[in-house]
């Protein structure tokens, strides 16, 4: 009777296993970096941008560059926590502050910006393998990228429905 209970308890096990692997999600989203870079490449070849340009790897989750020779655009996202993460390059990051008026048209009511950068603020220099992680409603703006780029994952989630900007002078 032991061996009976045993063997259907393994056998519970196996169908509980097999039905969770059996979900119909992916087990992981894999982007090689030679495909995220090539990406990366093509884009900037294409324009200038003052955003940079990016290589979305799953909702909310890009692979960003900033090249050194456009303007960059400081910017606030009032609904969203931001994560970054240098991949490579070096730089100049500037969180806190205020957005320098006028501010620049942007198709999403998420992205806050300028091409004036920031008045105040915490400047910092930051480098392949810095973390940061910046909340809700704070500016943010490369007052500097050394050498030619900085590349950087970004994780933008929305974390809130009701606008948070800490702008004050």
């Amino acid at each position: 009777m032991k061996l009976i209970t045993n063997l259907a308890i393994a056998f519970c096990l196996l169908s509980a296993s097999a039905i969770a692997q059996d979900s119909g999600a992916p087990p992981a989203i894999y982007k090689p970096g030679g495909e995220i870079d090539a990406e990366l490449d093509r884009a900037a070849a294409n324009s200038a941008s003052a955003g940079g340009w990016s290589v979305t790897i799953a909702p909310g989750i890009t692979v960003r560059r900033r090249g050194s020779s456009v303007q960059q655009y400081a910017v606030l996202h009032p609904f969203s926590i931001e994560i970054y993460r240098i991949l490579e390059g070096s730089g100049t990051l500037v969180t806190g502050g205020l957005l320098v008026p006028p501010l620049a048209e942007s198709a999403s009511p998420n992205i806050i910006r300028t091409l004036n950068g920031v008045k105040g603020g915490l400047s910092r220099e930051v480098k392949a393998g810095d973390i940061l992680v910046l909340q809700p409603g704070t500016p943010h703006w490369f007052s500097n990228i050394d050498g030619g780029s900085i590349t950087y994952m970004e994780s933008r989630v929305q974390i809130t429905s009701h606008p948070i900007q800490y702008q004050q002078e």
